[in-house]
Formats: C-alpha cells, structure tokens, sequence
C-alpha cells in the first residue's frame, strides 16, 4: 500500500469522526471546491499581477486538496501549477496524493537528475527520463485548437536549480515516431548527427 493511499484513508477516516457519516475522496473534494475560502483563492491566483499568498494550518492531505480544487476552478482553466516542496521525499508523496485525488493525466513530477545531492556526477536515468517527459509535456500544444492545455509541476529545490536547455532549442531536437509511419533513415541519421 503506498503512504498516498494510507493518508487518504485517514482523511476519510477523520472525516467520518468528524462529520458522522462515511464521505468518499470525491464528495471532500467537491466541499473543497465549494468553500468560498477556496473560491477567493482562486480569484487571487487568476489575477494577472504577481501574488504573494501564504495558506497555513494545512495538514496532511490537505494541501492536495486545496490544489486539486483550484485546479478544477473555472477561473484557473487556463493556468499552469507549479508545486514546490520542499525535498524530494515531500513532492513525491504530494504528487502521488494527488494524482490519487484527481486522476489527472497532466500532472508531472519533476525530479532532480542526479542520484543524490551529495554526488553531481552519478545520473538517475529514470529521472532525466521524468524530466525529459515533463518538459516535453509542458511545451506541447494537445489540444485540436493547438491550445495548450493546463498542467501541475510538482518539484522541489534542488531540481529546479539544475539548469534545462531552452524551450527552442528543446523544440528542435525533438524526433518523433510514430506506429506505422514510414521513416526515412538518412534523414534521422543526419539529423541525430546534429544533434551530437
């Protein structure tokens, strides 16, 4: 069983103690989605200036919550998240709680690329592929309108202080493949030559 789903069954828990009745993750979710604290949130977000805003007296899976409903918020339709814990240990688990909560497909985790962060020369492929898969993600337009569509980055310090090639130099050396396609192997040759 994964610590995501443990907590989630101590928020369920909790709130059968406190409301007496049995309420499942959806019901929270939608009564996270519905308190006006939540909804003046939103607001503040959705507006265009730079805003500071602290949130305290979060425990637990709280957080994920509060973040699960504003992602859902009409007025936030069109923003990105971007998540920053504070070590790799807390972005995993909120990641993984929320992706439990919402069942999104454009939520990211954005790991560091090394093993640890004692030793920079030791890579984690696993998270260069992570990295690598969000970054291609976040700059992709999915929609048929070519409009992008709206993701959670969920990261921490040490990730985002390594640095990333640029979105145009990243575009351009992007090859796609797909399923059936003919492919012209000089061309693929010259142009993964270039790349080196």
């Amino acid at each position: 069983m994964c610590s995501s789903d443990l907590s989630l069954r101590k928020v369920t828990k909790k709130c059968n103690y406190l409301c007496g009745a049995e309420m499942s993750v959806q019901e929270l979710l939608t009564t996270y989605q519905r308190d006006p604290r939540l909804l003046q949130l939103a607001d503040r977000i959705a507006l265009s200036g730079p805003q500071e805003t602290t949130l305290t007296g979060l425990q637990g899976s709280s957080p994920a919550f509060v973040l699960a409903a504003c992602f859902s918020n009409e007025a936030l339709a069109t923003h990105n998240h971007l998540v920053i814990c504070n070590e790799a240990e807390e972005a995993a688990y909120f990641q993984n709680t929320l992706e439990s909560i919402t069942g999104a497909l454009d939520l990211f985790y954005f790991p560091s690329s090394y093993k640890n962060s004692k030793n920079f020369r030791l890579l984690n492929p696993s998270h260069v592929m992570l990295r690598t898969e969000a970054l291609t993600r976040l700059s992709r337009r999915e929609s048929a309108s070519g409009e992008l569509r709206k993701k959670v980055l969920v990261t921490y310090p040490e990730a985002l202080l390594e640095k990333v090639v640029s979105a145009t130099a990243f575009a351009d050396r992007i090859i796609e493949l797909k399923v059936g396609a003919t492919l012209d192997i000089p061309r693929s040759e010259e142009h993964t030559s270039e790349l080196q």
